[in-house]
């Protein structure tokens, strides 16, 4: 072997060596996991950490119900999860039958329907724009920069909670006419 070679296979070797020596390299700490997602045509993001599981062509089996925004049920693991379009939550004209749907990371089992996942992307905390709540819009008050737009952020715990407040309202309501 002629000695430039030899000089340039030790110092891949040394580097190679070095890589283990040194402490791993962790992703800053301080960066967030997005979903950029799709609901009737326009651009969301959703915080990955509120999630518990993306899934695509999963059977929903429909029930009867006073809830637009209630598809149906379907299986997660044994769980029996209640599915409810993103888009009629949203305010949105539901569409053609979502394609997606998302876990949600509660105490009890959620799923959400929506159109189209696009990809999985991360942000530094200081790239989420903070703003108040509009009237209509309670569960996006933040925005985020993300693959091609300016996507609205979805807050999921305000959303289950806004879920359970309509399905209480619902029964109440159930219950008076019977």
């Amino acid at each position: 072997m002629n000695a430039p070679l030899n000089q340039a296979v030790l110092d891949l070797r040394a580097e190679f060596d070095r890589g283990f020596a040194q402490a791993p390299r962790v992703a800053a700490a301080a960066s967030l996991n997005m979903l950029a997602i799709r609901v009737a045509g326009e651009p969301y993001a959703l915080h990955l950490d509120q999630i518990a599981g993306l899934y695509a062509d999963r059977r929903i089996m429909a029930l009867p119900t006073p809830l637009a925004s209630l598809l149906g049920v379907t299986g997660f693991r044994g769980q029996i999860a209640p599915v409810y379009d993103l888009a009629a939550l949203l305010g949105h004209v539901a569409g053609a039958a979502p394609r997606w749907l998302v876990l949600v990371r509660c105490a009890q089992p959620l799923a959400l329907a929506f159109d189209q996942f696009e990809s999985h992307f991360t942000v530094a905390p200081d790239q989420i724009m903070r703003a108040a709540a509009a009237p209509g819009r309670p569960h996006q008050c933040d925005t985020v920069q993300g693959c091609d737009a300016l996507r609205p952020v979805i807050h999921l715990p305000s959303l289950h909670d806004d879920i359970q407040r309509q399905a209480g309202l619902a029964l109440q309501q159930r219950s008076k006419q019977t």
